[in-house]
């Protein structure tokens, strides 16, 4: 058996890889947490997880937690907490700091042979500077760093790119679906034209560890090149039918203003609405590296994934 090292095991995209994984008796999964005490990381702990405490940010903590991995699953979490207390450039450096600390270890490692790095698209250069997204750009600044710096690591590195998750929908307050007072109807309220495209991820927590393993099993086949977890190109005002289809309700979707939506949600409101602007100027993720782009078809996992709608049904008692 192989083993596998997992950053994030409690959150979305670790979650689901290490869920996946622990199906497959070729691995022996490592979870990677920030408090391998807490309750989350005590029930991977009971699926058959190791699960072991580790701060991307502490380099020196890392060494531990990757001796002996033979693929490593590389993912940053960005939090309102962080966005509070460092702002959206310092929580987007953040990031890039505590990936570089992952690449620097997982680079002297004399077992590893697959690294699988979660980042997003380049917005500020593919926009042509016009929309520059932290949580977008610095990943791809890490990503330069190894490049430059661990040239043997990047070459035994695939990149992974989630798109919107179904979840944010009850989980991300931005994106929630809302009842006003005295009102039977739901309302999506956005500053963006109902026409912008969301890449939407499905069911993240099946869909990330699906396309995780696919990686994995194509090995060298997919060194340098982009996994894009996206079963769905959708505008937001099918995003509302599809809300209404599923869960019986009516709803409408309402754009608003990017200053009313300052006054709301201030500055990392703002970052929110720079993603949807960026996405109303470039929505389909499989267009900006064309050349390194490997599909689900690639990979052989389409008929596993879970896409929008299906996700949507899943969850609509805590949608609405």
């Amino acid at each position: 058996m192989s083993l596998i090292a997992v950053f994030g095991a409690t959150g979305a995209q670790g979650g689901s890889v290490v869920d996946q994984l622990l199906k497959d008796p070729r691995w022996v999964v490592r979870g990677i947490t920030r408090d391998a005490d807490s309750e989350k990381a005590r029930l991977l702990a009971s699926k058959g997880a190791q699960v072991v405490d580790a701060d991307m940010n502490d380099e020196v903590s890392l060494v531990k937690a990757l001796e002996g991995a033979e693929a490593i699953f590389a993912v940053t979490a960005i939090t309102w907490e962080s966005i509070t207390k460092l702002g959206i450039e310092g929580t987007g450096e953040q990031e890039m700091d505590q990936l570089i600390n992952v690449a620097r270890v997982a680079a002297k490692s004399p077992d590893l042979k697959h690294f699988i790095l979660s980042t997003l698209p380049r917005s500020y250069e593919i926009s042509g500077r016009r929309y520059r997204l932290p949580h977008f750009d610095y990943k791809q600044k890490a990503v330069d760093w190894i490049k430059v710096n661990t040239p043997g690591l990047w070459a035994k590195t695939t990149e992974f790119w989630a798109g919107w998750y179904v979840s944010n929908l009850h989980t991300m307050p931005l994106m929630q679906f809302r009842r006003p007072p005295m009102s039977e109807a739901y309302v999506l309220m956005l500053p963006a034209p109902s026409s912008v495209v969301l890449p939407i991820a499905g069911d993240l927590q099946t869909n990330c560890g699906v396309i995780v393993n696919g990686i994995l099993m194509a090995g060298p086949k997919v060194f340098g090149k982009i996994a894009i977890c996206v079963t769905d190109y959708l505008p937001l005002k099918d995003v509302v039918t599809c809300f209404e289809q599923v869960t019986g309700k009516t709803a409408t979707f309402v754009e608003v203003s990017d200053a009313s939506w300052r006054k709301l949600w201030g500055l990392s409101g703002l970052g929110f609405a720079a993603q949807l602007q960026f996405s109303e100027s470039h929505p389909n993720w499989h267009d900006f590296e064309p050349d390194r782009v490997v599909t689900v078809d690639d990979l052989g996992v389409r008929e596993e994934l879970v896409d929008f709608r299906q996700a949507m049904a899943a969850s609509k008692d805590e949608i609405c």
